[in-house]
This record gives C-alpha cells, sequence and structure tokens, in this order.
C-alpha cells in the first residue's frame, strides 16, 4: 500500500433529484448537484505532484452508457455528465469503462496552499420514455461505482490515474413519474343537413387520449344539461331566444340505433388500462327525430377521464 503526502476531502453529495417527471414531456428533464473538494499537501512532499481522477460506474446490470433508474415493472433511462474544458457536457464514466471519460484534478509543485473546487454533475432524463409507468423511481452509487483515485509523481501531475482510491462519493438518483391523463385531440361530430322527416340520424368521430403505462382509467361523456346517461338535447346556434326547440340526442360507445348508451357513471362509462401510447375513443350520435324547427342545432359535450 502506497502512501500519499497529500489530504483531500470530497463533500457528500446530495440526491441527483428530478422530482417528478411526464413520461410524455417532448423536452428533456435536467437536474444537477454541485460536488465539492479540498486538498493539501503535506510539508514533507512539498515537491510531489498528484491528479485525482472522479470516477462514476454503473450500478447493478446498467451501463455506463445505458444507466436507468428503476421501479417496481419500469425504467427510466437517464444519464450523467460532466463538464469538459470547453465546457461541452461530457458523458461521466469512470478509468474502465465508459470510454475513459471523467473528471481529472491536478496538483502541482506551486500549490502550496489548500486546492479547492467544485465539479458540476448534471444529470438528463431523455423524452420520449412514454411506457415508464407510473412509481419511484431511484438508482444509487455506491463506493464501489462512485470513488477518486490518486495518482503522484514528481514536480509535474501524471497524466494518467492509479487504482489507489482515496476517498468515495456515494449519492442516489431519484425521479417520479405520477398517473396520469391526457386528451390529446377532439373532434366534433357532425351530422349534416337533414330533412324533417329523418329519423335515427346517425354519424360519429373520435377523440385521441394518453395514459400513463398500467394506469387503469374509466371515460365519461356529459352533455350540457349534465345527464349522466348520455342523453343530451342540442339547442339553436344563433336563434336561441327565438327558437326554443330542443333536438333530443344519443351518445353511445357502440354503433348503431341501439348503441351502448355512454354517459357520466360507471355502470355507462368507457373503461381501460393505459400503455403509454395514444388511443382513439370513437363517440357514436344517434337522433332519434328531425322534425323541428329548421336551423343549425349544437351542444358541447365534456370528456371526464377518472384514474
Amino acid at each position: 500500500m502506497k502512501s500519499y503526502a497529500v489530504n483531500c476531502s470530497v463533500s457528500t453529495v446530495p440526491s441527483v433529484a428530478f422530482g417528478t417527471v411526464s413520461p410524455f414531456a417532448t423536452s428533456d428533464a435536467t437536474t444537477s448537484v454541485i460536488i465539492n473538494y479540498s486538498c493539501t499537501k503535506l510539508v514533507t512532499d512539498l515537491l510531489g505532484a498528484y491528479t485525482l481522477c472522479f470516477n462514476l460506474g454503473a450500478p447493478g446490470n446498467n451501463t455506463i452508457a445505458t444507466r436507468k433508474m428503476t421501479t417496481t415493472g419500469g425504467s427510466l433511462n437517464y444519464q450523467i455528465y460532466y463538464k469538459n474544458s470547453s465546457n461541452a457536457n461530457v458523458v461521466w464514466g469512470n478509468q474502465t469503462a465508459g470510454n475513459g471519460t471523467f473528471p481529472m484534478i491536478n496538483l502541482n509543485l506551486l500549490d502550496l496552499t489548500p486546492v479547492t473546487g467544485s465539479i458540476t454533475l448534471t444529470a438528463i432524463i431523455p423524452s420520449g420514455q412514454t411506457t415508464a409507468p407510473p412509481g419511484s423511481y431511484t438508482d444509487t452509487y455506491t463506493a464501489a461505482t462512485a470513488y477518486v483515485t490518486i495518482n503522484s509523481a514528481a514536480l509535474i501531475p501524471p497524466n494518467a490515474c492509479s487504482s489507489t482510491v482515496l476517498q468515495s462519493f456515494p449519492f442516489v438518483v431519484t425521479a417520479s413519474v405520477n398517473k396520469f391523463c391526457n386528451i390529446n385531440t377532439t373532434r366534433n361530430v357532425s351530422l349534416g343537413s337533414v330533412a324533417h322527416t329523418q329519423t335515427n340520424v346517425m354519424n360519429n368521430n373520435y377523440f385521441t387520449m394518453t395514459c400513463t403505462n398500467s394506469t387503469a382509467y374509466t371515460v365519461g361523456l356529459s352533455p350540457s344539461n349534465n345527464n349522466t346517461a348520455g342523453s343530451g338535447v342540442m339547442k339553436s346556434v344563433s336563434n336561441a331566444a327565438t327558437n326554443t326547440n330542443l333536438v333530443p340526442y344519443q351518445l353511445n360507445s357502440t354503433a348503431g340505433v341501439g348503441g351502448t348508451p355512454w354517459g357520466n357513471l360507471t355502470a355507462n362509462t368507457v373503461a381501460g388500462i393505459g400503455t403509454g401510447s395514444a388511443v382513439n375513443r370513437t363517440v357514436y350520435v344517434v337522433v332519434p327525430s328531425a322534425n323541428y324547427r329548421p336551423d343549425d342545432y349544437a351542444d358541447t359535450v365534456t370528456i371526464n377521464v377518472t384514474y
């Protein structure tokens, strides 16, 4: 075992906490922490020069190229970077993996007073991981995967690392994904122009929705009259003050005159389980009779998603 005439310390690294992230975000999630260090050469070796190498491995079954936080039944890819001399993000690896990229600190013979500094650890979760299920995600760096090595030479710091571990700096990476559903797009159902003698006027359209992977949900539809069974009425668009006719219609989740009513009670909602991908939900509308005053009629339906 080799002894070095230098005392160094690395500050406790706080949790690298992303907080709550959305798998549907269109931009990357980023967080950072500061790692402080301080080194003092002993008077017995003022001519010595040292190189410190700050190493990060990959916990568990991960690799440095594909770092992952995990939760029950799922994972989130992320990466850890440091800034190089050109202030560009570089993947933080170690002496034996990750292309050997890591911060190096040099102490030379002129460093007679304590040398202090800091390294910014930047962590990024790439966007587009839509299938990540809700949960609390973690990845833990121990003394075996987060450590500083020291190497020495006379006068000039060596341009290489040694295998001698000076200190470790364990820390935890965390993130949370909450259950979430989103209505992405909606489309109007147009029944067109019909004769007043027409019955059972029908048409359909769909809306698009997305829920986090494994999230159970139900979708209810509420006409403006708040009928819980999906039975609404259309009013005159431009002559409501003089035209008080109300044109009944029925919202259904299946096609045909006898389709399944789609309302806003547990018994008549539509259920599903999210996959993280967008799905289309078709709404069928039936108007039993068009025998009303000629006019343009419409109603607004509210989509209610419970998860």
